[in-house]
């Protein structure tokens, strides 16, 4: 019943648009029209880059990815490390429902900035840090690369 009259006020607001917009504000029609721009839910992952000799890898390129069924993986979600190694990648929405997320996911450093002569490397095994309110926050924690010798 509720969709029913959500769906004749968004029929009547589609229809009468501008007569409408001085009564309820864009935020209002969209949240009763079950349109979601806001954000239900935030899941954050983690993780420092680190060489074998312990020192934070600074401008390195990371990749998150998962599986989400069906023989299909979400595309490369990037980002870049700042000066202590550290990233944090805030996951789209469409990859929040998927089950055992800290299984089904990789983390890979998809470039490395020449100075630290580090090799790629793919990790797995991210853990729930936290969870509440609609917000989860994963870890990688450290991932270390080893250093190339040439």
């Amino acid at each position: 019943m509720r969709f029913l009259l959500m769906s004749m006020t968004l029929v009547l607001i589609v229809t009468f648009g501008e007569a409408f917009s001085d009564r309820w504000s864009r935020d209002e029609m969209v949240e009763m029209a079950g349109y979601g721009e806001q954000k239900l839910s935030s899941v954050l992952l983690t993780a420092s880059l680190l060489s074998s000799s312990s020192s934070p890898i600074h401008g390195a390129t990371i990749g998150f990815k998962c599986h989400t069924g069906h023989r299909r993986r979400s595309k490369w979600i990037k980002a870049v490390t700042n000066e202590l190694g550290q990233f944090v990648i805030d996951l789209p929405s469409h990859l929040h429902a998927i089950p055992d997320l800290d299984k089904a996911c990789i983390i890979k450093t998809l470039s490395v900035p020449k100075p630290y002569r580090c090799s790629s490397k793919i990790h797995r095994g991210i853990q729930l840090l936290s969870s509440s309110n609609g917000s989860r926050v994963y870890t990688a924690g450290n991932i270390t690369l080893q250093e190339s010798t040439m």
